[in-house]
């Protein structure tokens, strides 16, 4: 007869065994794996059972993922100053910062994996408008394509739950699909968020300046110019006409990157973020 030993294991442990039970991906199918894994007892009893997760796990990894087919099976343009996307574990409270964002109109719910596509709104900062991604937890490989793509990620953690672990497990996810894009991390469900300083914060890890030009006597363009930060005079230059560049005498700038309004500078003068600049050629 043969005795089977009690495992003693956790309900993290069963928890993430029923997801594994539900899992539809290769990729969600190995996140859980390591979940039970990091919540298995270790002891005489586990042996086994550690053993066979271990060789699914490795059989999984090694795995090529299927091929969905040519053709991805929804495009999402890049539109607006920049791209934005929102990951997180199941239930995190993804689509209320989506919404509380860029005011899009999503459906919320409690069960898991409400979110089967990824959603899109648009978050007006200042005079700006940046793209914001809900990324489904079930990280399918299209998904991934939408993540390579972004300008940053919004990590959001479930403040009711383990936030280490849930940390550990996203940047896992991302690590593995070669996602090496800046990350900014946010809390959920522990107090209210306070919007206008995330919004000041997801644009300052943006890396991104804007830049308004204007001409002699003239109020300053109410479109900006989207830079990268770091960029000089040279690159505005660049942006109006490139012929500015080769007939190019000085360049008055207004603003954060001088100390008096006005001062003459030339072409390789850096700018900040809300400068007015006014190219003489």
């Amino acid at each position: 007869m043969e005795i089977v030993m009690p495992i003693n294991a956790p309900i993290e442990y069963y928890k993430a065994e029923e997801k594994f039970r539900r899992a539809k991906s290769r990729e969600e199918k190995i996140v859980c794996l390591e979940e039970m894994l990091r919540y298995l007892p270790s002891h005489k009893g586990t042996e086994n059972l550690r053993a066979q997760l271990r060789r699914k796990l490795a059989r999984l990894k090694s795995e090529k993922p299927k091929k969905i087919g040519r053709r991805c099976p929804f495009i999402i343009k890049k539109e607006g100053s920049a791209r934005v996307c929102i990951v997180g574990v199941t239930n995190s409270g993804k689509s209320t910062l989506l919404n509380a964002l860029t005011g899009v109109d999503v459906e919320i719910a409690n069960y898991p994996y409400t979110t089967r596509q990824p959603r899109v709104g648009m978050m007006k900062y200042c005079d700006v408008c940046i793209q914001v991604v809900e990324i489904p937890s079930t990280f399918e490989p299209w998904h991934m394509n939408v993540l390579s793509t972004t300008d940053l990620i919004l990590v959001v953690l479930d403040g009711e739950k383990n936030l280490e672990l849930q940390k550990r497990k996203l940047n896992n996810i991302l690590e593995r699909a070669h996602i090496n894009v800046r990350r900014l991390y946010v809390i959920t469900k522990t107090e209210r968020i306070n919007l206008e300083k995330l919004k000041k914060d997801i644009w300052k890890n943006l890396g991104i300046i804007r830049v308004y030009t204007k001409s002699p006597g003239k109020p300053p363009d109410a479109k900006p110019i989207i830079l990268k930060e770091g960029s000089t005079v040279k690159d505005v230059a660049k942006e109006i006409h490139k012929s500015l560049v080769k007939h190019f005498r000085f360049a008055r700038v207004f603003g954060p990157s001088v100390r008096f309004d006005g001062t003459k500078v030339g072409l390789d003068h850096v700018l900040f973020d809300g400068d007015v600049v006014e190219i003489r050629a």
